[in-house]
């Protein structure tokens, strides 16, 4: 990116919860007024110059990221040189805009424009189909016990202020070899957290290529994709995995975990990069 970027000066922080009122309704106990703190749900429009225009509806923080990350997991940028431009608008908050060095040969991602927080790939058995037939090939340098995997979603769940005070939000992690955290996010929408971390990490001139990525709640395929893009060799989540994900994973080459919590890691495919050390389990 160019000067351009650093003259916007630093994004403008929204809120991120709401005080509302609620009736808290407890057997044995009679009705009880309370406020309740809730993870705000907002539109971010990306507008990709010369490309497209993609509403999201997600948590109004970081933006930049979100918009870096989407850009790149949707194969519309290949890096951050792709970017010259990087704004946020002053009279509209929720406005995100992009300039690219070279848009010509960019190909818009087939997907419906108000993305919203439950869905990633927007039901287009098409585009499904267009991934599994060309799913990336991630690399094959990532080796982790199953302990130090436990170890990095504990660290997640444990960074996860939003969600300790909401309960409405997912997380994502981005972590290298070392099972060291480089990057991590919360949002109202999985797949708006997992392209934040991959946004903060490209921001931060760090490569993905190679690392894995800690997942708050089931691996669905849009996540799988989405990694792929990114180069991610394990993808490892608090839940279950889906037949699309498991399905996605499998032919990218990645390795997918589901029920990382307490003394359980259950792997679904390529379980080579999983590696037991002797006298565990």
């Amino acid at each position: 990116m160019g000067e351009e970027e650093e003259k916007q000066g630093p994004a403008g922080r929204q809120r991120t919860t709401l005080d509302v009122e609620a009736w808290r309704l407890s057997r044995g106990a009679p009705p009880a007024r309370e406020r309740n703190e809730v993870a705000v749900e907002a539109p971010v429009v990306i507008d990709v110059q010369d490309v497209g225009t993609y509403s999201l509806v997600c948590t109004p923080a970081d933006t930049r990221a979100l918009a870096v990350g989407f850009a790149f997991t949707e194969g519309i940028i290949q890096g951050l040189d792709d970017i010259v431009l990087l704004s946020d608008c002053e009279e509209d908050p929720g406005l995100v805009r992009v300039q690219l060095a070279d848009s010509r040969n960019v190909r818009a991602p087939e997907r419906n424009l108000m993305v919203l927080t439950s869905c990633g790939i927007c039901g287009s058995r098409q585009a499904v189909e267009a991934f599994l037939d060309a799913a990336p090939q991630v690399g094959d340098s990532l080796r982790l016990s199953p302990e130090i995997l436990r170890g990095i979603l504990e660290q997640m769940q444990g960074r996860q202020q939003l969600f300790a005070r909401t309960g409405g939000t997912h997380a994502a992690a981005v972590f290298d070899a070392e099972g060291a955290i480089m990057a991590f996010a919360e949002d109202v929408g999985r797949h708006n957290a997992l392209d934040k971390a991959i946004g903060t990490c490209l921001l931060a001139d760090l490569s993905t290529a190679g690392c894995g990525v800690a997942l708050s709640g089931r691996a669905s395929f849009e996540l799988v994709a989405k990694g792929a893009r990114a180069g991610i060799e394990i993808a490892a989540a608090v839940s279950a995995p889906t037949s699309l994900a498991v399905e996605g994973a499998e032919r990218s080459g990645m390795t997918l975990c589901g029920f990382v919590r307490g003394d359980r890691v259950t792997v679904y495919t390529h379980a080579h990069r999983i590696v037991l050390e002797p006298g565990t389990r």
